[in-house]
């Protein structure tokens, strides 16, 4: 081939150059159109987002909740926030920071969002970290519990970690709650209580928990020796000038000694929970809750409000001092003879799992005025507990002394207005409650838990009968008693039965039953009716009277409420509501009947559901005087008035010889009485709340038909 010239490769060069160069042009050209490609696409993308970002809160704005202003949903996730779960790791400030942008923004800028730490175990210290950042300076509520797996030594290690970080924030921390697996671990905390003035200074709650059974103070012997020392200084007297600047509200201590910590820190104390469980050996490693220890215990807070004890009965080793102040020669000594701790301001005792004997005996030494609420569930299973119970009395059968001798008598609660009694078994709710006297309640609420001897709830061929208020209660009559439920009992059907409970409960207002057989008797009881006559004008006047029906029992009654009381119909309801919403049923037959309605109210108004029945006009409403010729003995079972013991007319407020003459002319309280409870019988309240759940011979579509018999208020639920 031949070689070619150098003028023809120069040429070719330079048509190569050119073509080059218009490639650039074209590059640098589409590079450009691209660019402009790539803008126009970023701003359609742009425009896009924004779209999506304003049609998301288009949406947003759909939903209610979003339909409130921020200061509201604070509020609403600051509630979210105190309540209690029982997943520890669930932890709702997190949950809602997570939900959109602003429920994000309102978290995070919202500190009391963050104030409650609630950690198991000090495997994330970051978690820890990042709620204490986000609180900010607010006051704090740190909750940590050990995981229940760990060891002795690696628990005390993770709970040292931990307080060396929370007690850094020791300041504004306002609830504080330990619970470890070990007495030992525990103790790590106690030098910073025992400085509280200074480690604490707006502590308001305080929870310390050993959750082991029975845990072992082998390595915190100076736990239990620190109580014996500080019951010493209060036996001598050497504990009296105590101050009461602590802040400290509320207290629970579960297997811990209760003085254990300072006395310093309970002066202003409202609330206490213990909970001990019983002891089934004896061990000098143990702790044991004794009676004499919370009797002192419970002295040093003259402002305690509510006393809680969780599965606890503590030793009983005290007794009342005799009335003649004397000692006997054979006392024991190792029973403390005390007098009664005084709590001047206390309002509500809650006690579970002590025996009906142990009642009386704890609630003898303590002495509550002011008592308003008193809530026991009591248990009658001894093989569960004769153990602990011969540990308990061990000291019973070394002497002839009897720490029963000196128990106080009947013990009246002239300001409890609520009672609420859990019993296991059939003999346990006749006793509980024969030596107290409750002459304002207002509320009972009495519950049968029976149990197989698997350990399952009893069926309802297993309840027992509901006992005669006679021998439930030291006085029977409940003029003041307004709400009564029962749970898990039968209705005897035994004449007479059902009709003694609702006349020592005249002023019913609600009944409710909870799983209760039997109820069609207490239904037939409740739609009795009586007859008497009213005279439109006068007794006087020759017209006869027409006749007027009433109730026998229970004339105030407006809430009935059943809960799984599988034998109760709908026609016995409808018969109790018939009988008793008389009044508004015959203003609607005569509203049908003419147009203008003489019984009804004017202007068409709805007739007043309930009435006040103490006033004056009852029975001569119109002008109207009314004749009641209906027996006093039909009004259902007569009660008998209790035997009372002879007194000296001075002693007792009796009427002297001299003052006979004057009585003869007064009025006797009982005729009056009598005829008011007639007037109420024949004018009773309307049922106007009625709550039906879980009754299956009621249909749903049944129900709402109350609604035109006059009941404001029903509520079904199940049927299964």
């Amino acid at each position: 081939m031949a070689r070619r010239t150098r003028s023809s490769l120069n040429a070719e060069i330079d048509l190569l150059n050119v073509q080059i160069q218009t490639c650039k042009r074209r590059e640098e050209e589409f590079q450009r159109l691209m660019g402009d490609m790539q803008k126009l696409k970023d701003e359609v993308t742009d425009e896009r987002r924004a779209a999506e970002t304003q049609r998301k809160e288009l949406e947003a704005q759909k939903e209610p909740i979003n339909w409130l202003p921020p200061e509201l949903l604070i509020q609403i996730f600051l509630e979210l926030v105190d309540m209690d779960f029982e997943d520890l790791k669930y932890r709702p400030p997190m949950i809602v920071s997570q939900v959109c942008v602003k429920w994000r923004s309102i978290a995070i800028s919202s500190p009391h969002l963050w104030k409650r730490v609630v950690l198991q175990g000090f495997s994330q210290p970051e978690l820890y970290k990042l709620y204490v950042t986000r609180s900010d300076n607010v006051s704090v509520e740190f909750s940590y519990a050990s995981n229940p797996d760990l060891g002795s030594t690696p628990e005390s290690l993770q709970v040292a970690r931990y307080l060396s970080k929370s007690l850094q924030h020791s300041s504004r921390i306002e609830s504080f709650s330990l619970q470890c697996n070990s007495a030992p671990s525990l103790s790590y905390i106690i030098p910073s209580i025992n400085g509280h003035q200074n480690t604490f200074p707006q502590l308001r709650y305080l929870n310390l928990s050993i959750a082991t059974e029975n845990p072992l103070f082998t390595e915190a012997r100076h736990l239990l020796e620190k109580e014996k020392d500080v019951l010493l200084e209060l036996e001598l007297g050497l504990a009296t000038d105590v101050p009461n600047n602590s802040p400290l509200l509320g207290l629970r201590l579960e297997e811990v000694p209760l003085f254990s910590i300072p006395i310093t820190v309970i002066a202003n104390l409202r609330s206490l929970e213990l909970s001990f469980s019983p002891k089934k050996i004896q061990s000098r490693d143990y702790y044991y809750l004794k009676m004499s220890s919370l009797c002192r215990f419970l002295s040093l807070m003259p402002f305690l409000e509510e006393l809680t004890l969780v599965n606890t009965v503590p030793y009983f080793d005290v007794s009342l001092p005799p009335l003649d102040g004397t000692t006997p020669d054979n006392a024991d000594n190792s029973v403390t003879r005390m007098k009664p701790v005084r709590l001047e301001h206390l309002k509500t005792i809650d006690w579970t799992w002590p025996y009906t004997g142990d009642v009386h005996r704890f609630l003898s030494m303590i002495d509550t005025p002011a008592l308003e609420k008193l809530d026991l569930w009591v248990e009658d299973l001894p093989q569960k507990r004769s153990e602990a119970n011969n540990v308990r009395n061990r000291n019973a059968h070394t002497s002839s002394f009897s720490p029963h001798k000196y128990l106080r008598g009947a013990i009246t609660y002239p300001a409890l207005r609520d009672l609420s009694l859990q019993c296991a078994g059939d003999e346990t709710t006749p006793s509980v409650l024969r030596k107290f006297s409750f002459p304002a309640l207002e509320k009972a609420a009495f519950t049968s838990i029976v149990t197989t001897p698997a350990g399952r709830l009893g069926t309802p061929e297993q309840f027992p009968i509901f006992p005669r208020l006679e021998s439930i209660f030291r006085d029977p009559r409940l003029p003041n008693l307004t709400h009564l439920t029962l749970s898990h009992f039968k209705i005897s059907s035994e004449p007479g039965r059902v009709e003694a409970i609702f006349g020592y409960t005249p002023f019913l207002t609600s009944l409710s039953l909870d799983s209760c057989t039997g109820v069609g008797r207490l239904m037939e009881v409740l739609q009795e009716q009586v007859v008497g006559a009213i005279s439109p004008k006068g007794p006087l006047d020759g017209i006869r009277p027409r006749p007027q029906r009433g109730v026998k029992v229970c004339p105030r009654l407006e809430a009935l409420s059943f809960w799984g009381c599988q034998d109760v119909d709908l026609a016995s309801i409808r018969s109790v509501v018939n009988s008793r919403n008389r009044s508004i049923n015959e203003a609607t037959e005569a509203e049908s009947r003419t147009s203008r309605g003489p019984v009804g109210a004017p202007n068409g108004a709805t007739p007043a559901v309930t009435r006040d029945l103490r006033d004056g006009n009852a029975g001569a409403a119109g002008g109207r005087q009314t004749t009641w010729t209906t027996q006093v003995g039909q009004m259902g079972r007569k009660i008998k008035p209790l035997r009372k013991s002879r007194r000296n007319p001075v002693e007792s407020g009796l009427p002297s010889s001299s003052d006979v003459g004057n009585q003869l002319v007064a009025p006797s309280t009982n005729i009056a009485s009598s005829i008011i409870a007639m007037q109420e019988a024949f004018r009773p309240a309307n049922i106007i709340y009625l709550r039906m759940v879980n009754c299956k011979l009621i249909p749903k579509e049944e129900a709402s038909s109350f609604r035109d018999l006059g009941v404001v208020d029903v509520t079904w639920a199940g049927s299964d």
